[in-house]
């Protein structure tokens, strides 16, 4: 058995972080305007409609928990 060590506060600030970067990537793609991250010491422009950001929501540890 797995055990969730994480307290509720953690657990509520992971659920509204995956909240507002799902609102993040849903404005980037009615605007047609770039994810901007910080990846491997540079500022990066990523495309909103790569099959990258689609992975991160399967792949999220929050997706299957319910």
């Amino acid at each position: 058995m797995i055990r969730d060590n994480k307290s509720e506060f953690i657990k509520k600030a992971d659920a509204a972080m995956e909240e507002a970067a799902e609102v993040v990537l849903q404005r980037a793609r009615q605007h047609n305007t770039p994810i901007v991250v910080w990846r491997d010491g540079k500022v990066v422009e990523l495309d909103p409609f790569s099959p990258e950001f689609d992975r991160q929501k399967s792949n999220s540890p929050t997706a299957n928990e319910d």
